[in-house]
C-alpha cells in the first residue's frame, strides 16, 4: 500500500472516531453530562469539558478533512487521545477513588484497559500519519480522499 493510501485512511478513521464521539455525546447529551458531573473533576471542569469536549472533536474533524489544516488536526487529534490516555492511566494506577466512564456508545462497554489501548493504538496510528505525511508530496485536490 502506498504512503499516501495509508495516510488517507489514518485519516478517515480518525474523521469517524471524533465524528462518532462527538455524536454520540451530543445525541444523548444528558447521560453525557451527567457522567461528566460524576468525574473527579471540579463542576466548572466538568461544565466546560460538556461544552467544550464534542466541539473541539468536530473541529478535529473538520480539520482532518482539508489538506491545508490536516497536520493541525492530526496534532489536535493526538492532543486529546494523549491527554485522555493520561486519564486513563490515572484511573488505572488508582489515583481517584470514584472512576465513572463519560463514554457514550460502543466506548461505554469498554474496560479502562481496553480504553488505554484503543488510545494508544490511535495514537501510533497519528505518528504514524505524521511522519509518512512529512515525506510525501503534497497532493494537487484538497480533499483527504485524494492523497
Amino acid at each position: 500500500m502506498k504512503k499516501g493510501k495509508i495516510v488517507s485512511v489514518i485519516y478517515a478513521l480518525l474523521v469517524l472516531l471524533f465524528m462518532y464521539t462527538a455524536c454520540s455525546k451530543l445525541l444523548d447529551l444528558e447521560t453525557f453530562r451527567g457522567n461528566m458531573y460524576n468525574q473527579r473533576v471540579p463542576r466548572w471542569g466538568a461544565t466546560l469539558l460538556i461544552w467544550g469536549l464534542p466541539p473541539a472533536e468536530i473541529a478535529v474533524v473538520c480539520c482532518l478533512l482539508f489538506r491545508r489544516t490536516q497536520r493541525m488536526g492530526l496534532y489536535l487529534s493526538l492532543t486529546l487521545l494523549t491527554i485522555f490516555s493520561i486519564y486513563i492511566t490515572a484511573i488505572l494506577l488508582h489515583f481517584f477513588s470514584k472512576t465513572p466512564c463519560s463514554c457514550g456508545g460502543i466506548f461505554h462497554h469498554m474496560t479502562w484497559q481496553q480504553h488505554l489501548w484503543f488510545n494508544l493504538t490511535f495514537i501510533v496510528l497519528i505518528i504514524l500519519a505524521l511522519s509518512l505525511d512529512e515525506k510525501s508530496p503534497p497532493p494537487s485536490n484538497h480533499a483527504i480522499i485524494h492523497h
